[in-house]
């Protein structure tokens, strides 16, 4: 039976890549998976400041009622936030929350959630997957279920739009206007005029012009974007394409694109992603496209969930053991663990992975599949908690993954201490003596059905180094929050938090093996605007540690200016299609979740 089960998840991973393959028991070895060396060898590993002023901590008492036994134990099953009685007086209050949440889902499952594999593999969570429709599904987590992985992450904009970098590190969405598109344009006496082919004048300046070829005057691009002038408007020529700001400037710049990057650890694995939801989530999405609910805002409160627990019930879902985490995403990156040493420092998973044609240097094109044991290298954990709708976005890492850049913090005499930038050979950094411009430049990208091409200006599909430019969300000289006065009193809460943590939990515990970097939100639970504190200290700005990037998932989007909320907002709206990506692109899930239920 678990063979069976095994694939039709198989088949099914071959339908959401958008790939035409066929699946077949027998393993063919001309099928690779995106390993290019085996070169194993050992990685260096964060080192955190042990003197670190202990400014967010919990005592021994608190965290051992973490523990579903009542005491810290080790690899024991943490239990879940309650995120309906959520304190959020201060900074820690939500980091202790990240914290909490990351034990859980990683935690090995018992009880209700199974006796083999994590929570995040459990029931409890659903793997989310594109279908052939264009949207997304829910895979739910039955026994001998392998989940599917995609080798790159999307990261659209606030308007749902791919996005680009300019090399100067300035973010840019960008709309691609297709041939015969209606654009409308406002001249300079505030005229409404529909735009025309986009095309040369006699001197080869690129003009747009209406529809009977007259050139528009200080024209303005007329569209109900957020944030409008930081979308720049395509249009495909005989030349290639040319760009355009709102106000009609072409844009003379060499944009990278930043929406389908792909990531190779430097052993050569190539990075997988898993985007989950739990069960509250997956039980409020259908409620809200039932129409049960409003869906105005995530549940965060004891009528909201008890709203959900009640629609479930009337469906006769499996109602949830941990109702009061609410709702939760998990966005979660990858490598196989055979490419590693000792893969006994990571928690694993199974998984089916897509096979290339390696053949090319440039171009790997999608040949089969494989199933393989994956390692862990990063996560986001994403949820709704009381008083906050916009959700608290946290993330961790792998303590072997990327090098920090040099940054400060406040030791147990209130002293500021410099830490100097990482050396050493990492998991995604093989040589931390390049000059700063030389990291984290993508080398590689992927197409809508997964074929993997060389990124210009390289030549190969290859490992990039990468370095995580804020350790842990916040840059020399920037307020981060309205709680911090400065990077270093920010850096030195995460720093205590993480020893907190890691000196109460016993033995070898695989999870001490994975860094807190950090976890953004906004003031009050404002809706956000996509802005930081340092630069906009406005109550919809990102706080916490408000430059928060993962060096696997945002690797190529790490910036002064740059926050979750830069992508997750849209027109200043709690409404949870402005926040999460893929909420409004699931395809009903009524059926789904009542067929396995």
């Amino acid at each position: 039976m678990n063979k069976m089960k095994n694939t039709i998840i198989a088949i099914l991973f071959l339908t959401v890549t958008g790939a035409v393959l066929l699946w077949s028991a027998c393993k063919d070895n001309s099928k690779k998976p995106a390993v290019l060396s085996q070169n194993k060898t050992a990685y260096s590993t964060i080192q955190l400041p042990q003197d670190a002023l202990s400014t967010c901590t919990i005592p021994q008492d608190t965290f051992n009622t973490w523990f579903l036994t009542g005491k810290a134990t080790e690899n024991g099953h943490v239990t879940p936030a309650n995120s309906i009685t959520f304190g959020h007086q201060n900074n820690c209050d939500f980091y202790q929350w990240s914290e909490r949440m990351f034990l859980w889902v990683t935690s090995p499952n018992t009880g209700e959630y199974g006796s083999t594999g994590r929570v995040l593999e459990s029931p409890v969570f659903y793997t989310v997957a594109p279908d052939t429709s264009g949207g997304m599904t829910l895979i739910k987590h039955l026994p001998g279920t392998i989940l599917p992985v995609v080798p790159a992450l999307k990261k659209n904009g606030p308007n749902r739009l791919p996005l680009f970098s300019d090399r100067k590190g300035h973010l840019f969405e960008v709309w691609f206007h297709k041939a015969g598109e209606k654009v409308l344009v406002k001249n300079s006496s505030g005229k409404i005029i529909e735009l025309g082919p986009v095309g040369k004048d006699a001197k080869g300046i690129i003009l747009l012009k209406d529809k009977q070829g007259v050139a528009i005057e200080k024209p303005q691009f007329v569209t109900k974007l957020t944030n409008p002038k930081n979308v720049i408007h395509a249009f495909a020529t005989s030349n290639g394409n040319v760009f355009f700001d709102m106000n009609g400037n072409q844009v003379e710049t060499e944009l990278a694109q930043a929406t389908q990057d792909a990531l190779m650890a430097q052993n050569g694995s190539l990075v997988y992603y898993i985007t989950f939801v739990n069960d509250m989530y997956a039980y409020f999405l259908a409620a809200v496209q039932a129409k049960y609910m409003s869906g105005y805002q995530f549940p965060t409160t004891l009528s909201g969930r008890d709203s959900i627990m009640a629609y479930a019930k009337q469906q006769g879902y499996s109602l949830p053991p941990d109702s009061n985490a609410l709702a939760i995403e998990l966005k979660t990156s990858w490598i196989i663990a055979d490419s590693l040493s000792d893969a006994s420092g990571f928690v694993t998973i199974d998984a089916i992975i897509p096979t290339y044609n390696t053949s090319s240097p440039s171009e790997w094109p999608v040949t089969g599949q494989q199933q393989v044991k994956l390692a862990l290298v990063g996560m986001h954990v994403v949820g709704s908690v009381a008083g906050h709708p916009e959700m608290i976005w946290a993330t961790f890492e792998h303590n072997s993954n990327t090098p920090n850049a040099s940054y400060q913090y406040i030791d147990s005499n209130k002293i500021v201490q410099t830490v100097p930038a990482d050396k050493g050979n990492w998991l995604f950094n093989s040589n931390t003596s390049l000059p700063a411009d030389s990291f984290n430049n993508p080398h590689m990208t992927a197409d809508s059905v997964n074929t993997l091409f060389a990124e210009a200006p390289y030549t190969t599909i290859s490992a990039s180094n990468t370095l995580r430019l804020f350790p842990f969300g916040a840059a020399f000289n920037l307020v981060p929050n309205q709680q911090d006065t400065s990077a270093s009193a920010s850096n030195t809460e995460v720093i205590s938090i993480n020893n907190n943590i890691m000196g109460m939990i016993p033995g070898n515990d695989i999870r001490k093996n994975y860094v807190f970097i950090g976890a953004t939100w906004t003031n009050s639970g404002t809706a956000p605007n996509g802005n930081v504190y340092s630069s906009d200290p406005s109550k919809g700005s990102a706080i916490g540690t408000s430059l928060l990037a993962n060096s696997t998932m945002e690797t190529y989007l790490q910036g002064t200016a740059f926050s979750c909320f830069t992508c997750h907002n849209n027109n200043n709206s709690l409404a949870p299609g402005a926040l999460s990506h893929i909420f409004d692109s699931i395809n009903p899930v009524k059926n789904i979740l009542k067929k396995m239920k």
